[in-house]
C-alpha cells in the first residue's frame, strides 16, 4: 500500500473516530418539523396610536384561519361595538417564512388609518413574508420594540422582507 494510502486511511480514522468519542453523529438527524399554526388577533381599539388586541386565536390550517377571520364582528369574537357594525377587515397577515409559507398570523380590524401591533410570543421576531391589505398607506417594520429607529416599508406583497427576515418588533399600519 502506498504511503499516501496509509496516511489518507489513518487521517479518516482518526476523523471518525474523533466524531464518535465527541457524540457528533457521522450523519446529523432532520430537526423535528413544527407544525403550523395559523392566527387571528382581532384589534378591539386603538388608544393612542396603539392596537388593542383580543388574544390571538389558532388554528392548524389557513383555511380555518381565513374563515374565522371573515366571520369577525359578532360578540364571542371580543370586537368593540364599532367594529361590529363596521365589519372586519385584514390590516395585515404575515408569515413565518418566505413566500407566505409557514405559519401566519392575520391583524383584523376596521381601519387602514394608523396603528402599532407590537409582536407578542412567537411573533417577535420572526416574521419574513407579507401581505400588505392598506392600499397606498405602508405597513412598516421596526427592529425595536419602540417603533423608532430603521425601519423597513412595503406597499405591497412581499415574499420575503429581505434583510429585515426575522426583525420585527413593532408593525406600524397607516
Amino acid at each position: 500500500m502506498s504511503s499516501i494510502k496509509t496516511i489518507w486511511i489513518a487521517a479518516t480514522a482518526v476523523v471518525i473516530a474523533s466524531g464518535l468519542a465527541t457524540g457528533v453523529p457521522a450523519v446529523s438527524a432532520a430537526e423535528p418539523h413544527e407544525a403550523e399554526r395559523h392566527c387571528v388577533i382581532a384589534v378591539t381599539a386603538v388608544q393612542g396610536g396603539v392596537l388593542v388586541t383580543a388574544p390571538e386565536v389558532c388554528f392548524a390550517t389557513l383555511a380555518q384561519a381565513d374563515s374565522y377571520a371573515a366571520s369577525l364582528g359578532t360578540e364571542k369574537a371580543g370586537l368593540s361595538h364599532s367594529a361590529q357594525s363596521s365589519g372586519a377587515n385584514t390590516i395585515g397577515t404575515h408569515f413565518s417564512s418566505t413566500s407566505y409559507r409557514g405559519s401566519s398570523v392575520r391583524v383584523v380590524g376596521t381601519t387602514c388609518s394608523g396603528g402599532v401591533w407590537y409582536p407578542t410570543g412567537t411573533w417577535d421576531n420572526n416574521i419574513e413574508s407579507s401581505l400588505h391589505h392598506c392600499g397606498t398607506s405602508p405597513t412598516k417594520f421596526y427592529d425595536y420594540s419602540s417603533c423608532a429607529g430603521p425601519s423597513h416599508s412595503i406597499y405591497q406583497a412581499a415574499s420575503s422582507l429581505g434583510q429585515w427576515n426575522n426583525r420585527a418588533s413593532c408593525v406600524r399600519y397607516g
